[in-house]
């Protein structure tokens, strides 16, 4: 008959095989065996730990397409996690478990860490799901998603951060740990009973013994939350270290997030007594990638995310070849074990496109199509190559790949209708673009709701551009994309797109248009002083323009441009400070508002306004 600690090592034993299966699932489903994994989460669908990375998994698939189908399935995974691993700290059950005793077989400390790990990262995980739908109730629950996460990290990474100091040693430096809204002022339970689910603290340095009452009667509810550590066994330092890795990479991916949202949804999220850090967040990710949790292979995909798209296309940071650099390291770092992994060639595709080495970046996408059996890496490859036609001005190649995306997605058809359409009329198949402009008036109010916040708007407002046009006007269209994509910087044929804007050839598809393109590609090419009169002379072009137009968008846009151009000297940052503030105040509702709103906010807190 076993006693009660063989139960409890065959238990940790059990456990820690399970999230090694979980490791395992999340590795062949990065090189290339999707199948195998699927099978290896459904054989243990029982366990916590594969339930877990099976919902990373899901949550990687939905991010990659958007669909609407497959966002559904991720949220309910997630969802379901989170009941699983709720519903042993609810405020309710403490109370139930602690005057009646508990019937359900106590679980080891770790276990309960990694539950509370889970309990975090699934909030996040429905946050950003949510943050995509881009209104304005989406954006309030998936604020509230965060608030929760922050709760639960923030109490768990103490517990866990108290455990590896007294592991490992007091002055040992853990990433991230030093950011100041990060660390709790006491112990405990800081939560009310209101709130969905709190998360008592289990780990205790000494045991916690209540004071004595007035008539000496022992009050029921004193030992509620205190738990006294010397009742169970020490936690191996390995899984120590596992589970400062794991959440780690929650807390990483969180600031992220947090760093990414629209300064007005920012204001939310501060408001509800959140906090981010955008460094401690990528420093946590390095650290956690170094783990053997499996979390660590996310980690390292969750930074090349930021680093190769993330960061180019927001303009962040202020030095994209730091970030090239960075990247390449990550993908050589994970050559031993995912050199085959489609995923990890498309970031190198990714790499490769932003040093604009276009035919290598080509060339890493479709060896990627063809390794992996996923559609969805398929399609996330698929894009991107026609996104390369597009900046290499192949405009009968990007109509074709645009074309079988429209064919193949089932995200927006409307918005690869939209950018065949263009990449036509740039070679002057007039038949053509009147042909697909028909289908794009058709396609969009049937279109899933994920994809019709924005990019319906967006669509409904470029169905008119499609016009009985010249050549030209087209090109002008499929330079704007670039442009609002961050696509120029990457192209080698900035001087054919200069030269092609630098006289006015007809009717603008928006007025100022041609001069706002012609100040970026002056900007790439190092003429700043050329690219300031570009944008001045754009502003100038639109002054009479009413700031409630539905091209906007590009006065925002200039202002913004220009203002960067006048920060390189510091004789013109109060001016720069202007025109960031008025793009940021004066206008509303325009195309691609939110994006640029994260453009503008890194540039004041760059410079410190």
């Amino acid at each position: 008959m076993l006693s009660e600690s063989d139960d409890e090592f065959s238990d940790a034993r059990s456990f820690e095989e399970d999230w090694l299966l979980a490791r395992r699932g999340i590795q062949l489903v990065l090189n290339n065996r999707y199948a195998e994994a699927q099978q290896l989460f459904e054989d243990r669908n029982n366990s916590i730990a594969m339930a877990a990375g099976h919902c990373f998994v899901l949550f990687m698939n939905a991010l990659m397409t958007f669909e609407e189908d497959m966002l559904a399935e991720s949220l309910a995974t997630l969802k379901e996690v989170e009941k699983r691993c709720a519903q042993d700290i609810g405020w309710l059950k403490s109370v139930r478990n602690k005057m009646f005793g508990n019937n359900i077989k106590d679980k080891s400390e770790a276990q309960r860490l990694e539950e509370q790990i889970m309990l975090a990262d699934s909030q996040v995980c429905i946050a950003l799901l949510t943050f995509l739908q881009q209104d304005i109730s989406g954006y309030m629950r998936g604020g509230w998603a965060l608030r929760k996460a922050w709760k639960v990290y923030q109490h768990t990474y103490n517990q866990i951060l108290e455990l590896y100091k007294k592991t490992f040693g007091y002055d040992k430096v853990v990433p991230g740990s030093d950011f100041p809204s990060w660390r709790l002022a006491g112990h405990g339970v800081h939560e009310s009973p209101s709130s969905d689910w709190s998360v008592p603290n289990s780990v205790q340095t000494t045991p916690v013994t209540p004071p004595p009452s007035s008539n000496n009667y022992r009050n029921p509810f004193s030992g509620m939350f205190s738990f006294n550590s010397s009742q169970k066994t020490a936690i191996p330092a390995e899984e120590v270290e596992r589970l400062m890795c794991a959440i780690s990479f929650g807390y990483g991916v969180f600031q992220l997030c947090i760093s990414l949202l629209p300064p007005s949804v920012l204001k939310l999220i501060q408001f509800l007594g959140v906090g981010g850090d955008r460094n401690g967040g990528i420093n946590a990710l390095m650290f956690s990638k170094k783990g053997r949790d499996m979390r660590a292979p996310l980690a390292t995909l969750t930074l090349l995310w930021y680093y190769t798209i993330v960061s180019p296309f927001f303009a962040l940071d202020g030095c994209e070849e730091a970030g090239i650099f960075i990247a390449t390291n990550l993908v050589n770092e994970s050559q031993s074990e995912f050199g085959e992994s489609a995923l990890f060639l498309f970031f190198k595709g990714r790499i490769h496109r932003l040093k604009s080495e276009i035919p290598q970046a080509l060339e890493a996408y479709m060896t990627a199509v063809e390794k992996s059996p996923q559609r969805e890496i398929q399609l996330l490859c698929l894009h991107e190559v026609s996104w390369c036609h597009l900046i290499e001005l192949d405009w009968i190649n990007a109509h074709l790949s645009f074309i079988q995306l429209r064919q193949r997605s089932r995200w927006s058809k409307s918005f690869y209708t939209y950018l065949a359409a263009i990449c036509a009329g740039a070679v002057n198949k007039k038949k053509e673009v009147t042909k697909l402009s028909r289908e794009i008036s058709a396609v969009v109010p049937s279109e899933s709701p994920s994809a019709r916040k924005r990019i319906q708007d967006f669509m409904y407002r470029r169905c008119v551009k499609l016009q009985d046009q010249d050549a030209w006007y087209y090109r002008l269209l499929a330079y704007e994309m670039l442009f609002l994509w961050n696509a120029l910087p990457s192209s080698q044929h900035n001087a054919i797109i200069r030269d092609d804007c630098v006289i006015s050839q007809g009717e603008e598809p928006m007025v100022g248009l041609r001069l706002l393109i012609l100040g970026a590609v002056h900007s790439y090419l190092g003429d700043y002083s050329l690219a300031v009169d570009s944008f001045n002379a754009c502003l100038n072009e639109r002054q009479d323009i009413p700031v409630t137009a539905d091209d906007n968008h590009i006065t925002a846009f200039a202002l913004y441009e220009l203002a960067l151009m006048l920060l390189k000297d510091s004789k013109h940052h109060e001016e720069a400070r202007v025109l960031l503030e008025r793009a940021q105040k004066d206008y509303k509702c325009y195309d691609f508002e939110d994006r640029l709103n994260v453009r503008i906010y890194s540039a004041l807190r760059t410079f410190g306004y």
